[in-house]
């Protein structure tokens, strides 16, 4: 079968099912960052990729908004289990009539971004390429106890950080003129860092599961309640968009992807102290549903109980999806 046929979740299960892995891996694939013993402390590993064509087109971002942009969305992935950046490489692979003042300029904006989230950028690689793409593999401490996929259960809470789609929305305006501006389009190019809010949350223990937005509200948590075995209810009057979204439609907050927040999952017991706790995060942290037993699925209610239909999220390679 072609990957086209199989789509990226199955694709990923088929290339790890049956890896082999030493006793100095705590968590291995299927989260948003390996957790690996170095033998003097625990780390968080993980990588992501921006490819010209697939995640951004030629003059929609300066070569330093692509970096900086490179950096931040492997950072989202360390916040997402409650860690801290420290170390990373960068790995750009570019037309060989690429301009080396953007070259520099690139690597100069990840090495800030790195050190404006306490890391340092530390090695990397060039190649010749079609197309530019720039990766970047990132080292964080993890936590005491890193904050997985894995940990929810039926009545838990579920919040999201700061607001949802606006970056959606910027990359349609994007694909329409890519000279746009605005707010919708600078969220676009700089992704927030939610570390301050997920190391809070790792330190006090409050929740149950963690997953960083990337590829839109519902897939997201669909992976989280795959990982959990549970199902979950999301109210759509209570997520949080910005007016300009909620005027564009609510599938961009729902399924738009980009928006680089944090899903978590926080048992009921403990709502008081993590909204106590919320008011340290520096964003907003808003209570959008709960998680259910796993006959349940996920389901998308408006404010009459009514099951809205949610077309699926980002897929790099189903066919008819985005990207």
């Amino acid at each position: 079968m072609k990957l086209n046929e199989v789509g990226e979740d199955e694709i990923v299960r088929r290339l790890t099912r049956g890896l082999k892995l030493d006793q100095r891996v705590i968590l291995g694939p299927g989260d948003d960052c390996a957790v690996v013993d170095s033998g003097s402390g625990r780390l968080l590993v993980t990588v992501d990729a921006l490819v010209e064509g697939v995640h951004f087109e030629a003059g929609w971002l300066t070569a330093a908004q692509l970096g900086r942009k490179a950096f931040l969305v492997n950072a989202s992935d360390i916040a997402a289990m409650g860690g801290a950046p420290r170390w990373c490489v960068l790995q750009v692979a570019a037309p060989p009539s690429t301009p080396a003042a953007d070259l520099a300029a690139l690597t100069r904006a990840v090495a800030a971004a790195a050190s404006a989230a306490g890391a340092s950028l530390v090695g990397g690689n060039l190649s010749r390429a079609r197309e530019l793409s720039v990766t970047v593999a990132l080292i964080g401490d993890a936590p005491r106890r890193p904050i997985t996929r894995r940990g929810a259960r039926p009545g838990d809470l579920l919040y999201v950080t700061g607001a949802l789609g606006e970056a959606a929305l910027g990359l349609r305006e994007l694909r329409r003129d890519a000279h746009a501006g605005g707010p919708a389009v600078r969220r676009f190019r700089q992704p927030p860092m939610r570390l301050r809010a997920a190391a809070l949350l790792a330190r006090a223990g409050l929740a149950s599961a963690m997953i960083d937005v990337s590829d839109g509200l519902v897939q997201d948590l669909r992976h989280l309640c795959a990982a959990s075995r549970v199902g979950a209810r999301i109210a759509l009057d209570r997520i949080p968009v910005p007016p300009r979204v909620h005027r564009a439609g609510p599938m961009l907050a729902l399924t738009g992807g980009e928006d680089y927040e944090l899903l978590c999952a926080v048992p009921a017991r403990h709502q008081r102290r993590v909204d106590r706790l919320a008011a340290r995060f520096g964003c907003p942290f808003t209570c959008v549903g709960s998680c259910a037993p796993s006959r349940a699925g996920v389901r998308v209610v408006d404010a009459r109980g009514s099951t809205v239909p949610v077309i699926a999220g980002h897929d790099h390679f189903a066919r008819g999806r985005r990207g």
